[in-house]
């Protein structure tokens, strides 16, 4: 067992590994009364296409399979489902499948051996036949159907449609209805045999419990497992243009405010000299001081009645590209639209906001490790992006500093973004 310490927030994360390859990641927090454990798969909506070990060409399968497989893992073939198991024990369960990877969680504060060990017998048991593929499918398309009536959901897929050409985050991580149509049993075995094996995956667990008790558990089950031998697909990569696909667009949907939502995207290798957390941080800071609270900006559209709600703003930064992202709603939004384009070509950030940020986010880490969940979701996306955890991030912080926030300022290009527009 490895104690990964966690530089300067006095916090320790168990690691270890089992035979199988299944890393396992711990927090201990003796103050709360609950635990919290996730087993996460290294396959997201947009791996669909793949080479499978000993395969020669790249094989395709239905948009939304993931999310699909999701669902179905929740069918044993004893003709239950977890969810029966973990209400007799009192536990909430439930998965997500995001972009990048599926997890599947559960939430507890009793019966903690049969928790663990369910959660890994229900992921680690295959289950699918066709009558309950086709329950699943009706389940699924009201799920899509619900979402297109979303207009925050629509504006959302909208940009990025209009950010990527090639890129799969344009696509619907639940598939199309059509998508949905075409799934079968065999492209859910295909998946979950090539994605669902014990080192391309991770378990996290935070909480009141023994790491070293945890450990033997999942150590002992996956044990009584058979897993074949493992290599991971190779996913087949789509060459991406720096181009946005429509720079604007105004379309009809059902909203009482018009909305808006400016997307920019920005070549990761502009910023080459910085990395990826490091970066989030500093542009995170760049749009705060720009759109946030204490800023010009804020104070002239609420001065003038111009919006009603603060712009909400953020960074993602994916494989290759960096997006920005601002979103308004307002009875004026030809007018906010021209004010938030002002903002972006002035490219100035205060260094006491700077300080003020960097005291922020030191507050927001340290007080991260009160909420066992967070902390999971912490976990979780050092292993996603990074494939490590992240022991240095309080002194990334603290490192921050206005020459470099200025250097990375003077590096933004605000031409190439596209401009979205909901009207009723």
């Amino acid at each position: 067992m490895e104690k990964i310490v966690l530089e300067n927030i006095d916090e320790v994360i168990y690691h270890d590994v089992t035979d199988e390859g299944l890393n396992i990641y711990m927090y201990v927090n003796e103050k709360v009364n609950n635990f919290y454990m996730t087993l996460n798969v290294k396959y997201g909506s947009i791996h669909t296409e793949f080479k499978p070990k000993g395969v020669n060409k790249f094989i395709k399968v239905p948009d939304g399979i993931a999310h699909f497989l999701e669902h179905m893992m929740f069918y044993q073939p004893d003709k239950t489902t977890a969810h029966e198991y973990f209400n007799k024990l009192g536990s909430a369960i439930n998965a997500c499948t995001t972009n990048d990877f599926t997890f599947y969680e559960v939430f507890a504060s009793n019966y903690f051996k049969e928790n663990l060990n369910y959660l890994l017998d229900y992921v680690y048991t295959p289950y699918y036949t066709k009558e309950n593929i086709k329950t699943e499918k009706g389940v699924i398309t009201e799920e899509i159907k619900m979402y297109e009536d979303n207009p925050d959901f629509k504006m959302l897929m909208k940009t990025m449609e209009c950010i990527w050409h090639k890129n799969k985050r344009k696509n619907l991580i639940s598939g199309t209805t059509q998508d949905i149509k075409s799934i079968t049993v065999d492209d859910l075995y295909t998946v979950y045999n090539n994605f669902y094996h014990p080192k391309n995956m991770f378990m996290v667990i935070s909480g009141n419990f023994n790491p070293y008790e945890a450990s033997v558990i999942i150590k002992e089950n996956l044990a009584s497992k058979t897993f074949s031998t493992y290599e991971r697909p190779l996913i087949k990569e789509e060459k991406e243009s720096n181009k946005v696909v429509i720079k604007e667009t105004t379309q009809k949907a059902m909203v009482s405010i018009p909305k808006v939502k400016i997307a920019v995207k920005l070549p990761l290798t502009l910023f080459k000299d910085y990395a990826k957390d490091e970066l989030k941080m500093y542009l995170n800071i760049f749009l705060k001081n720009q759109f946030g609270l204490t800023s010009q900006i804020h104070d002239i559209l609420f001065t003038n009645g111009l919006v009603n709600t603060p712009l909400a703003y953020n960074t993602s930064i994916y494989e290759n590209y960096v997006i920005l992202t601002l979103s308004a709603s307002s009875n004026y939004i030809e007018e906010v639209i021209k004010i938030i384009n002002e903002g972006l070509s002035n490219n100035y950030v205060d260094a006491n906001l700077l300080n003020r940020s960097k005291k922020g986010l030191i507050s927001t880490l340290v007080l991260a490790y009160d909420d066992i969940e967070e902390v999971n979701n912490i976990i979780q996306d050092d292993i996603i992006t990074f494939n490590q955890v992240i022991t240095d991030s309080f002194k990334k912080i603290n490192s921050l500093n206005i020459e470099d926030m200025n250097k990375i300022v003077d590096l933004l290009n605000f031409n190439n973004k596209t401009t979205i527009v909901f009207k009723a």
